[in-house]
């Protein structure tokens, strides 16, 4: 195949990816706690026999950069500032979330908006549903009417490719990989907004959109030409 035609394709494949990362992002940006994801590209020529055969290998990234915080004044409405992630087990193990909506259960576990029970450091705290007001400072602590419940688990990452993205849309922590101490601090009352600039992501849509289509008019071209000569 001409090289042309290998590029061609290798743009279109790269920008059809491009607008399927952004068009999730516009699609979440109204989801508590995302993190929009970045879509990444670099050339690789060590894939084919003939050196002038440059792949484009693609990727996605977390883009982990703080999100508006929405007061709430709910009891049980947690954000976090700064780096770091609630932990919350799931049926198929440990996922972190920046989800704060929390809600308290008939038996006093604290449990995320789908039933999930969310994490402490150490024995999980109970907090008692008819026992009064709930105190949770900026490091964790939760206090019940003066006496220590016990402190929520809050992550962080070394690097924001230490976390994949499962296909429920759940944060976790990659094999092989380990959490470090986090210096988020809790705002209690307050929610985190998604990190999604919707008018930025549809400038780059459409950006995405015009490379696409000007990749396929290429290719269009070439292939007509290639058509003229062998006729």
């Amino acid at each position: 195949m001409n090289i042309g035609l290998y590029r061609t394709v290798a743009a279109m494949r790269t920008n059809q990816q491009r607008v399927e990362v952004i068009s999730s992002n516009i699609a979440n940006a109204e989801t508590l706690g995302f993190k929009r994801m970045l879509h990444v590209a670099h050339g690789s020529r060590n894939w084919a026999q003939h050196p002038s055969h440059e792949q484009v290998v693609t990727g996605t990234t977390l883009d982990l950069q703080q999100g508006i915080l929405m007061h709430t004044s709910q009891e049980f409405d947690l954000a976090l500032e700064g780096d770091g992630f609630f932990l919350v087990e799931s049926p198929d193990g440990e996922v972190m979330t920046r989800r704060g909506m929390f809600s308290l259960s008939a038996e006093g576990v604290l449990t995320t908006t789908d039933g999930n029970p969310v994490l402490w450091d150490g024995s999980r705290g109970r907090i008692d549903p008819g026992n009064g007001r709930v105190l949770v400072s900026g490091s964790g602590e939760v206090v019940q009417n003066g006496q220590a419940v016990g402190r929520l688990r809050i992550v962080a990452v070394e690097s924001d490719a230490d976390i994949e993205v499962d296909p429920n849309g759940r944060y976790r922590l990659r094999e092989g990989k380990e959490y470090i101490d986090s210096d988020a601090m809790v705002q209690q009352g307050a929610l985190e907004r998604a990190n999604v600039q919707t008018v930025d992501e549809l400038v780059e849509l459409i950006a995405a959109q015009r490379s696409f289509e000007m990749a396929s008019q290429t290719f269009r071209l070439i292939s007509e030409s290639y058509q003229r000569l062998h006729r």
